[in-house]
């Protein structure tokens, strides 16, 4: 047989370079490890006599499989727990917070239903068909809405409902629009619930509509992400109601969220403040067209490979803080500005710098914590009530009649453990904003000081005080986080000092 010969090359005078050295000796390395571990995986042991006796089979669980030097006893010691170490430290586990999966519900009776194209409107006896064929219209209409928005379509549900059709039920609830769990979705590549939603059959007209657009949003967002939070399900569903028929969700309680602007957008109990919360980032970042919101919730999928509970991070708070970041704005400053911001809402809705949330009518409008006045300076507060985490507080003083090039001092004396967002605005006779200062957030520090120059234009002057934790809040626990605070303020003259306040 004839081989053809590879041509010689010379050999250089020069040293050969070190990485060519090493590359053959790190390629035989490499294939003599393998060969080692293949005869340690297929080889008998040679200090061991084979058997032909059939191996008892291990009925271990999956979480007590052996481990490689177990399974193979016969290996080269040290090799099979080499090869185990290996991978245990270049595998990924998950140590992050975990939730409970929500329970499977049992779906209300179904005595009688009307479908359209991909929904069914279940209901029992007492329901009228009027009624059924009244929310059906409303519930083709939603979903045709969303789709065209960019929202996915809902999972289906084999055949949980009749056939493959999303389902709503009118049936009694006290939530008056809710959407609950069938089960996961184990075909889904990342967690997914089935769901179906639920309304109240008492609600009719418009309120049917509101709620309908309120739960299948519920029910799509447990599609996207089990492991999130019922309460922000419950804002995004108001939320979304709002977007679409001007109305915060069925029970409309944002007008509550209002009145107490020191507690939580969204916590452990209630999501109405997220609705409002959604409503406001959406007008900034995506000019109200709900983009921005729709993509933080594909932003919070996420797969769970390991245990009987779900991954609970990343979270909305957590991809909304992501999300801002990446438009150029910590989380910090929009929550202190959107605190501004909710104060002109109700009946100061005319002087807002977000003409899509005017008309939210006198209930909406954030109350006062503490008046002031020239005559009474210097001013001490008391201490107001706690805000909670986000939360805000409220002061305005009246500086008519202040002497020309004189300066408004305010010192916020907050509670250990929290940083605090300190805005102070100058507004006119009118109650429009001529200009605004704040002070930076400080970790570690309760305190804060911002002077505020009153132009001629100056009639009152606005003072914002929000609780910005220490951390980002969580939707699925009580905060521990509320905080009382005060304020010192004063007035002084060209020329004087600013001298620190005790």
């Amino acid at each position: 047989m004839l081989r053809r010969s590879l041509p010689i090359r010379a050999r250089s005078a020069s040293r050969a370079h070190p990485c060519r050295a090493f590359v053959p000796r790190f390629v035989l390395a490499v294939l003599a490890m393998l060969a080692v571990l293949l005869v340690g995986a297929t080889e008998p042991s040679f200090a061991q006599p084979t058997s032909m006796a059939p191996v008892a089979r291990d009925e271990r669980a999956n979480d007590e499989r052996p481990s490689a030097a177990e399974a193979h006893p016969g290996s080269f010691p040290g090799v099979a727990e080499w090869a185990e170490a290996f991978v245990q430290a270049t595998a990924r586990h998950w140590g992050g917070r975990v939730t409970p999966r929500p329970e499977p519900s049992a779906r209300p009776t179904s005595a009688q239903f009307v479908e359209g194209v991909g929904v069914r409107v279940h209901g029992d006896e007492e329901v009228p068909e009027a009624r059924l064929i009244e929310a059906l219209a409303a519930l083709e209409a939603t979903r045709a809405r969303l789709e065209l928005e960019g929202w996915p379509s809902p999972l289906p549900d084999a055949g949980l409902g009749g056939d493959d059709a999303f389902d709503l039920y009118l049936a009694p609830t006290a939530e008056l629009a809710t959407a609950r769990s069938d089960g996961p979705a184990s075909w889904s590549l990342l967690d997914a619930d089935v769901a179906h939603a639920i309304v109240d059959p008492g609600l009719g007209g418009a309120e049917l509509e509101v709620a309908i657009v309120d739960a299948y949003v519920q029910a799509l967002t447990l599609n996207l992400d089990p492991a999130e939070a019922a309460t922000w399900r419950q804002a995004t569903g108001a939320w979304m109601a709002w977007q679409h028929l001007g109305t915060f969700g069925p029970s409309d309680a944002i007008e509550q969220q209002q009145r107490n602007p020191g507690r939580a957008w969204v916590n452990d109990e209630h999501g109405e403040g997220g609705a409002l919360l959604l409503a406001l980032v959406s007008a900034r970042h995506d000019g109200g067209t709900g983009t921005f919101v729709r993509d933080l919730w594909q932003l919070t999928r996420q797969r769970t490979w390991e245990g009987t509970e779900l991954r609970a991070s990343p979270d909305l708070w957590e991809c909304l803080d992501v999300a801002t970041e990446l438009a150029g704005l910590r989380l910090l400053d929009l929550v202190t500005d959107l605190s501004v911001a909710r104060f002109f809402l109700g009946e100061r809705d005319d002087r807002s710098t977000f003409p899509s949330l005017r008309g939210l009518g006198p209930l909406a409008t954030p109350p006062v914590t503490f008046q002031a006045s020239l005559a009474q300076m210097p001013v001490h507060t008391r201490p107001g009530e706690e805000l909670a985490t986000l939360g805000s507080g409220y002061a305005l003083v009246d500086v008519r009649g202040a002497p020309p090039a004189s300066r408004l001092r305010v010192w916020l004396r907050g509670e250990y453990g929290v940083r605090w967002g300190l805005v102070a605005l100058r507004l006119d006779a009118e109650g429009r904003e001529r200009g605004r200062i704040s002070a930076p957030p400080r970790r570690g520090d309760h305190r804060s000081y911002v002077p505020v120059e009153l132009e001629p234009d100056t009639a009152t002057v606005l003072v914002v005080v929000t609780n910005l934790s220490h951390r980002l809040p969580d939707a699925d626990d009580p905060d521990p986080n509320g905080r009382a605070w005060r304020l010192i303020l004063d007035l002084v003259e060209e020329g004087e000092e600013d001298a620190p306040a005790e």
